[in-house]
């Protein structure tokens, strides 16, 4: 991609690890989009109360009694048929120790870059969308899944976030890559919300 389209992918990136992880408020020092990469796994499920990220007909990657797949890491990686590939990709285990993306900050990282390089038909990756790697097809074309933020929204949390008036989150997400932007001197593209757009 150019150079404002690479710009464009590093602001995309760091405003959705941002939202994943975010710590801000209202009335946060610095405002709320100062406040990213706080957390490391998702709030509630330090204790392993979320049992619910287990797709149990994945026989690829089936999931080990007494794990969770909730989100850990900046992009808060979610779900056993994430955690198999990811961890397959890198020659780690997430199956058997999902808790290694809070112990190790570098295979954390890893992660998130994995899902935002990594396409999973029919999704596109990311980092394809942003670098105008993408060419949508015409299903995509019908249901508004066009190149740009918008659409990394959709591939990332599109069932609970897009398709429908704005939520919270994607303010939330919005507000993170317009700072981000900012700082990166570039301008935000096209397609920046998801509203419109129907999910994968």
């Amino acid at each position: 991609g150019s150079a404002d389209q690479r710009r464009r992918e590093l602001a995309a990136f760091l405003a959705n690890i941002a939202h994943e992880t975010t710590g801000g408020w209202d009335t946060a020092p610095g405002g709320p989009y100062a406040w990213g990469l706080y957390f490391t796994q998702e709030v509630g499920c330090e204790a392993g109360a979320c049992t619910g990220y287990c797709d149990p007909t994945n026989a690829q990657y089936p999931c080990k009694a007494g794990k969770t797949y909730h989100g850990r890491g900046p992009i808060q990686l979610s779900w056993n048929y994430n955690y198999g590939p990811m961890g397959a990709t890198l020659g780690v285990d997430l199956l058997s120790d999902p808790d290694a993306l809070i112990r190790d900050g570098v295979l954390a990282f890893r992660s998130a870059i994995w899902f935002w390089m990594t396409e999973q038909s029919p999704k596109p990756s990311c980092h394809a969308v942003m670098t105008g790697q993408f060419t949508p097809s015409p299903a995509d074309v019908t249901a508004n899944r066009l190149p740009g933020f918008g659409l990394t929204i959709d591939i990332i949390n599109g069932g609970i976030e897009c398709g429908w008036a704005r939520s919270a989150s994607v303010s939330d997400r919005l507000g993170f890559y317009a700072r981000f932007t900012t700082i990166l001197g570039v301008s935000q593209g096209d397609h920046l919300d998801c509203d419109t757009m129907q999910s994968y």
